[in-house]
């Protein structure tokens, strides 16, 4: 398998969830650079650009997680126009001088050499980012190189950034690979109604989690209500929809931060604010930046007293909770502000803690809770109409407040995530031969996942703790990627999602599932497994003793014995084109 990526929070969990699934680790990472969320231009001179935080961020998780070692696939898309915002202005020279502005140089060759070079039977391409006017170029490097023997298959995410961030030669690009051959297929996922191939695109939760909501409706099904706003976070989606156990920590992205941590020798307590630039970010700093900054962007940018798109939700709240709400705000951003490390120290608020701006945000959210006690208001349609400045319908609101008040991470929607769902419920019937040879959670002694001795294709690790007890007894042997329950499958489809490309499939929810309690049960071994291989897959992808040369990972490599044969998946397309003729 090899993976291009924008590389944010939930292109990280997609990279180590597909580390965690597959049995060998990536050919190439490629980091799709992009120049709307990397660069910047210069306060002082609009001619004059910088990589930016966003692009910083994005290094640190290629850092932590992966050991630095990706191939840089720099933007070409120019003169994309105001879509794009001031990088739509850019022509392909200044874009192609952008990578002084980050300190890298265009290395697409190199990683279509490092995936071709190896001749898999079959190529599994994770795509969790746009193609930033490079689509033609991997496109015709993979027809003319590799589709004479290989047969390949694309794991994807629609999000409609993706889509607006990549030309339409991109999308042809792809449109004419599939033409060109029936040995390339594509399994999409999306949460909106984007797609790269499929006609009509058909979101990943169906009409169970509708993107619309009326305040009757919400109050008529609260599970379906939280569901939609939840899955605008990755976070409250990993805590609310894994399974419970009484006394065990919710399997978020703490709980994975931390296991990850305790793997690698590092402290699971509380640590100081740090630069997220450095390069030597342990995890559990990362984690707590992370924090900070969602927090600091929620208050500051998206949920503030003065924007513009909740003016009608201020409005249903009444006129005399708006001074609180701006005492409270003001009360939240100056503890904020006054953290070590971050210009703090005002004399408002002197030597302010995490804990103490936790509490404040907490505070300050549930000003919010409305008539109703959940945020109803704050995600319906009568409070967000599609007109300017409300441009609704807006869920991310209330995710944003349910989150803040619980003093939890947002961490941004789930979006890449649903291809690790896609992979665990589909990798099997696509690539039977893959999945049998995936590495299996084996029983383990309980103790401290720190103590256990981790041999390097099994999760005994993971095995360890407590909390995975009773899942490891249901699962023993059994790959991630085999593990899941008949009713947690008969939860989702996998179809052809196009008249015109039969091999263009898009997985969805079964039509008619309403997401109610007992949903909430059968899903709940998904996202387990979700959970369970992004902590597998850091393991696997941890830093070796020695300094290994870039874009390899050898002592995984090492791991898998003897070749694997991968079969091919005519099987697969031969039933696509059944159901394409059905259809």
């Amino acid at each position: 398998w090899a993976w291009l990526g924008d590389m944010e929070l939930d292109d990280t969990l997609l990279g180590l969830g597909a580390a965690g699934i597959f049995p060998t680790p990536p050919l190439a990472v490629g980091f799709l650079v992009n120049a709307a969320h990397c660069a910047e231009q210069s306060s002082g001179d609009s001619a004059v650009t910088k990589a930016s935080e966003m692009y910083r961020e994005k290094r640190v998780f290629l850092d932590t997680f992966f050991r630095g070692l990706f191939f840089a696939v720099l933007d070409r898309y120019a003169k994309a126009g105001k879509s794009r915002g001031w990088v739509g202005d850019l022509t392909a020279e200044e874009l192609a001088r952008l990578g002084v502005a980050y300190g890298l140089t265009d290395e697409l060759s190199e990683w279509i050499e490092r995936v071709v070079d190896a001749q898999p039977s079959v190529l599994h391409l994770l795509l969790s980012g746009p193609l930033i006017g490079r689509g033609r170029e991997v496109c015709q490097a993979l027809r003319e190189r590799l589709l004479d023997k290989t047969q390949i298959v694309f794991w994807t995410y629609a999000g409609s950034f993706n889509l607006t961030h990549s030309s339409e030669e991109d999308r042809q690009s792809l449109r004419d690979l599939f033409d060109s051959s029936p040995r390339v297929s594509m399994v999409e996922t999306t949460l909106k109604s984007g797609s790269w191939l499929c006609d009509p695109s058909r979101p990943f939760w169906g009409q169970a989690c509708p993107t619309a909501w009326t305040l009757e409706e919400a109050k008529t099904n609260a599970v379906g209500y939280d569901m939609s706003t939840d899955i605008q976070s990755v976070n409250m989606f990993l805590e609310e929809y894994s399974s419970t156990t009484d006394g065990a920590p919710k399997r978020g992205l703490r709980w994975i931060f931390q296991q990850i941590a305790e793997a690698r020798g590092h402290e699971a307590s509380e640590l100081g604010v740090s630069a997220l630039g450095a390069r030597t970010t342990s995890v559990a700093q990362l984690l707590q930046e992370l924090e900070l900054r969602s927090l600091t962007t929620n208050l500051t940018a998206m949920v503030n007293p003065s924007s513009g798109s909740m003016g009608k939700v201020r409005e249903a709240l009444g006129a005399a909770e708006q001074a609180q709400l701006e005492a409270a705000h003001r009360k939240a951003v100056e503890l904020l502000e006054a953290l070590p490390g971050r210009g703090g120290g005002s004399s408002s608020a002197p030597g302010a803690s995490v804990q103490e701006a936790t509490r404040a945000a907490q505070a300050y959210a549930e000003l919010y809770r409305g008539q109703h006690g959940d945020f109803h208001e704050a995600g319906c349609v009568e409070c967000f109409p599609k007109d300017k400045p409300y441009s609704g319908p807006r869920l991310d609101k209330r995710c944003i407040l349910r989150c803040m008040a619980q003093g939890q991470l947002q961490g941004g929607p789930t979006a890449d995530l649903l291809v690790v769902l896609a992979l665990l419920l589909h990798l099997r019937s696509i690539d039977p031969a893959v999945a049998a040879a995936a590495p299996s959670p084996a029983r383990s002694a309980a103790g401290s996942a720190a103590e256990v001795e981790v041999p390097p294709v099994c999760c005994s690790l993971l095995c360890a703790s407590n909390v995975l007890a009773g899942e490891t007894s249901r699962m023993g042997q059994v790959p991630l990627c085999r593990s899941l329950p008949s009713e947690t499958e008969a939860l989702f489809r996998l179809q052809p999602g196009s008249a015109t490309l039969p091999y263009a499939l898009m997985t969805d929810l079964v039509p008619g599932t309403e997401m109610n309690e007992g949903a909430k049960r059968a899903l709940a071994p998904l996202v387990d497994a979700a959970a369970i291989a992004a902590v597998f897959g850091a393991r696997r992808l941890q830093q070796p003793p020695a300094p290994q040369p870039r874009g390899d990972f050898p002592e995984l490599a090492a791991e898998s014995g003897s070749p694997l044969v991968l079969p091919l998946i005519d099987e697969v397309h031969a039933a696509a084109r059944c159901a394409l003729q059905l259809h």
